[in-house]
């Protein structure tokens, strides 16, 4: 039991195969099923690109990440966290409380529905999937906290349980 992965620092689309590869490692010691490593990279790999997608970029082009994966008694958490613009934040906030309305099979049918409908959701992007794909792969809802940053901008974190 205990944190498994910490990582803080910037981030971009070249780190996620880096962070993957350091959460693997640590994940291969850990006394869960392999079902639950998988599940908890594939959520790992989709909180990364949420915040690549819907992180603030400051004045240097770069995004801030925090990110830890700990082994605890209800299964994997994974919390990762960024700042955002308020709008930003607000829906992202907003799905991810439809997302935890839906029921498991809810999910499957929103998940195809983003699938069939393709191309970019001009507020999600990626048609959506990464949320959703998220929701089906934790165990109960995905827990998302916003608060004021002394920057102007929220201090967003998310945080997911895995479990077999």
């Amino acid at each position: 039991m205990g944190v498994l992965l910490s990582y803080t620092g910037l981030v971009d689309g070249d780190m996620i195969p880096h962070l993957v590869q350091l959460a693997e490692r640590a994940l291969h010691h850990s006394p869960r099923t392999r079902k639950e490593v998988k599940r908890a990279t594939f959520v790992l790999i989709e909180a990364v690109q949420n915040v690549i997608h819907h992180g603030h970029i400051d004045e240097r082009g770069e995004i801030t990440l925090y990110l830890t994966l700990e082994n605890t008694p209800l299964g994997y958490q994974l919390h990762c966290g960024n700042l955002m613009e308020d709008e930003a934040a607000s829906r992202v906030t907003e799905r991810i409380g439809e997302l935890n309305n839906l029921t498991h099979s809810e999910l499957r049918k929103a998940y195809i529905d983003a699938l069939c409908v393709g191309g970019q959701d001009v507020q999600f992007g990626n048609a959506g999937l990464g949320l959703i794909s998220m929701a089906k792969r934790t165990a109960g809802p995905i827990e998302f906290e916003s608060s004021s940053h002394e920057s102007g901008l929220c201090m967003v974190t998310l945080t997911a349980t895995i479990q077999g």
